[in-house]
């Protein structure tokens, strides 16, 4: 990969740290304030969590241009290392979405934590934001307000996947990491793991809800260097945030 740049300490906090900063201000500020105005809860959403996605899924283009590379396919699959997964990178998404999906829930060592540590608070999140995240949807047969539908399903999955999974996967595991190996090496998985927990602050608020999120992005940043392949993040990202999509798909099942 030609044309590459090592990102080390002081890029690695300015990368990891504006985006946080970003979403802080989106979801702590924006969000509410929009809601406040009686705006719609589809929109609201938007306003509060699209647009932050968006504007990163765009930063990991614009980067990636910045770097003088092509508007090819080619191009875009080397340096995001979107290349097609082998047996082995195959067999290390397996054993990653088994841990996000099927060993940290039966042995429930992230809730462990964050019971244990839950008096160790970092701060309250705004009011605006809590009732926003409460009302979000009844569990049941509504989201945004809005009974589910097959429209509405298709939508919610194919925007989850484009902004939420793309956004974060093509900027952290597909821009960034590349270049943070070329600063620490092998080490490089470790200091990204951490990167993107700590990018997760505005859901931090106490140290076990912190802790708790070091399994799976230790885990997701390893496969990523292990197998120079982002498809495993990407796989295992979509699949542990499955959790709406698919009680509207058995409430429009039954």
């Amino acid at each position: 990969m030609t044309n590459l740049k090592p990102l080390g300490w002081t890029g690695s906090l300015l990368l990891f740290g504006i985006p946080a900063a970003v979403f802080t201000l989106f979801l702590f500020w924006v969000l509410p304030a929009v809601a406040a105005a009686g705006t719609d809860p589809l929109l609201t959403f938007h306003a509060g969590f699209v647009a932050p996605l968006a504007l990163m899924l765009i930063a990991a283009f614009v980067a990636y241009r910045l770097e003088g590379r092509p508007w090819t396919w080619a191009g875009i699959r080397e340096r995001f290392r979107l290349e097609r997964p082998d047996g082995r990178t195959w067999a290390w998404t397996a054993a990653l979405v088994a841990l996000a999906v099927v060993l940290l829930p039966v042995f429930p060592v992230t809730a462990w934590i964050q019971g244990l540590l839950a008096n160790v608070p970092f701060y309250d999140p705004p009011q605006g934001y809590s009732s926003f995240m409460r009302g979000l949807s009844d569990g049941q047969t509504h989201i945004f307000g809005r009974p589910f539908t097959w429209g509405l399903f298709v939508y919610f999955v194919s925007g989850l996947f484009v902004f939420n999974i793309l956004g974060e996967e093509l900027w952290w595991r597909g821009y960034i990491l590349p270049r943070q190996e070329l600063a620490f090496g092998a080490k490089a998985w470790l200091i990204h793991g951490f990167g993107w927990a700590l990018f997760h602050i505005f859901y931090h608020y106490t140290l076990g809800i912190f802790l708790s999120y070091l399994p799976i992005t230790l885990a997701t940043s390893f496969v990523a260097q292990r197998t120079r392949n982002t498809w495993p993040g990407i796989i295992a990202h979509m699949v542990s945030n499955l959790g709406i999509p698919l009680l509207m798909l058995s409430r429009l099942l039954a």
